[in-house]
């Protein structure tokens, strides 16, 4: 259940996390702040549970995990790019 391309977010103030998959993605949203989360948040968490089902393919529940972290304003860029 590998995403076709890494979904790169700021864990922290100086380090990059680098997710990969349904399951990194999900252990992932598993640790955010009861306190933080949003429809965003649901959205990819529910995007997560309908990959593992194979109701949607997993780069749609990538894009969902992604839009969360953009609109929680962790993610980032690649390595190496400006």
């Amino acid at each position: 259940m590998n995403f076709t391309s890494t979904v790169w977010i700021r864990d922290g103030e100086f380090s990059l996390r680098e997710v990969v998959s349904v399951p990194d993605a999900v252990a992932f949203l598993d640790d955010w702040p009861h306190d933080k989360r949003n429809p965003f948040f649901y959205l990819a968490e529910n995007a997560m549970q309908a990959a593992i089902n194979g109701s949607i393919p997993v780069d749609e529940a990538r894009d969902a995990f992604e839009s969360f972290c953009d609109e929680a304003g962790i993610l980032a860029m690649p390595p190496g790019t400006a």
